[in-house]
């Protein structure tokens, strides 16, 4: 059997990681975030999890080669054997090359399209709970009463220190330098899907389940 993989592309804010779990449930496909699979495989005592610890440990890139090795074993794991759904991978054309070289599947690309201003504001805008968690935005989901957050009550709440714009900029300047041009690469490839992520949820899910049919 061949094997099913569908990728989410999109800068950041596009709300990939949130629609990529909306889809892995009307699907019934397991959902692979590479941070998950980076965040489990460090707690383990290996060399390779120890290699992995230091650079998430120091907030440095974790290099394509050591990236290609773990997700590979991740997709050919029996937990994810006939098909799922991969967030955050591949990250640039060399990891693309790789994944296509050396997992034989049939893969279909989903592409999060949104403006840069607006992905902009979906990040440096939001903010967060700390008591229950619930987010809001202060461009486009502010609580019903300022400074009060409508589930709980509670007036903690707080901006993320790495959502500054100035941080935001420059993620969304190495998004458009190493990931963008998968976009073209998958066109080619065929099986490419453009989704208009700057509509609503609700359409957003929209445009989800007409895709769902045809993957």
């Amino acid at each position: 059997m061949i094997k099913k993989v569908i990728l989410l592309i999109g800068p950041p804010g596009s709300g990939k990681g949130t629609q990529g779990k909306i889809l892995a449930e009307k699907l019934m496909l397991p959902h692979i975030s590479t941070g998950d699979i980076f965040r489990k495989i460090a707690t383990n005592n290996t060399d390779e999890s120890r290699l992995l610890y230091e650079y998430m440990d120091s907030g440095k890139l974790v290099p394509s080669e050591l990236v290609n090795k773990i997700v590979k074993t991740a997709i050919l794991s029996d937990d994810y054997k006939n098909r799922c759904i991969l967030d955050g991978y591949p990250r640039n054309l060399e990891q693309a090359e790789y994944l296509n070289k050396n997992v034989h599947a049939e893969i279909s690309c989903i592409f999060f399209n949104v403006p840069d201003e607006v992905a902009i504001k979906r990040i440096a805008g939001r903010y967060n709970c700390e008591s229950c968690g619930s987010i809001y935005n202060k461009y486009y989901d502010n609580p019903k009463i300022e400074g009060i957050c409508d589930n709980c009550g509670s007036i903690k709440l707080l901006f993320r220190s790495d959502d500054d714009e100035k941080t935001v900029l420059a993620r969304m300047e190495e998004y458009k330098k190493e990931t963008l041009p998968l976009v073209e690469y998958y066109k080619k490839k065929g099986r490419f899907f453009n989704i208009n992520a700057t509509a609503n949820k609700e359409k957003v899910i929209e445009e989800i389940d007409l895709i769902a049919k045809r993957i």
